[in-house]
């Protein structure tokens, strides 16, 4: 995965001051290169068999809905606040440069379903932990985290439990 750090652009001071952001976006451009990065997390979701993969708004839908298309199991959409219709759980937390809300359809999950979140970038763990609270007050059964990037100096892995898969693919 090492090879696939040179496709990743690194943005300065982006969405805000001090803040140096991972582009991914290149790799989706070249199939190949997309392929490669995504294999590991097929394997592993074949491996683990979840009932529904989450993905976190927005980046996180790119991976989590292919590989659910993929593998045929079910999508779940883990989103920004005033997106879904009807009745909706959400749970505010904090980032690295503010706060933010998380929300999904309070019927999305079936009670005991086990389910593996899929996002982008793992940084101080703020985004994945919120996505696991939701999943946990839904009635499912967390089995994981998988991730494209991980800023491993955030640690951000260490507040997300433990007794469950965390997986990352490249680390910075």
């Amino acid at each position: 995965m090492e090879n696939l750090k040179k496709h990743i652009n690194e943005v300065q001071d982006f969405p805000r001051e001090g803040i140096v952001f991972k582009d991914i976006n290149p790799i989706y451009k070249e199939p190949k290169k997309w392929n490669e990065l995504m294999m590991p997390l097929q394997r592993l979701i074949s491996t683990i068999n979840p009932d529904y993969i989450a993905g976190i708004e927005s980046r996180g839908f790119i991976s989590a809905s292919a590989l659910a298309f993929k593998l045929d199991v079910g999508f779940i959409p883990i989103r920004k606040p005033k997106k879904l219709p009807g009745k909706v759980i959400g749970v505010n937390y904090k980032l690295e440069y503010g706060e933010d809300r998380l929300e999904i359809q309070r019927n999305s999950i079936e009670k005991g379903s086990k389910i593996i979140v899929i996002d982008d970038l793992l940084a101080t763990g703020g985004t994945a932990r919120a996505a696991g609270t939701l999943i946990r007050e839904a009635g499912g059964n967390l089995i994981g985290f998988a991730f494209l990037v991980e800023l491993t100096e955030l640690q951000g892995r260490d507040k997300l439990g433990t007794n469950i898969i965390i997986e990352s693919l490249i680390k910075y």
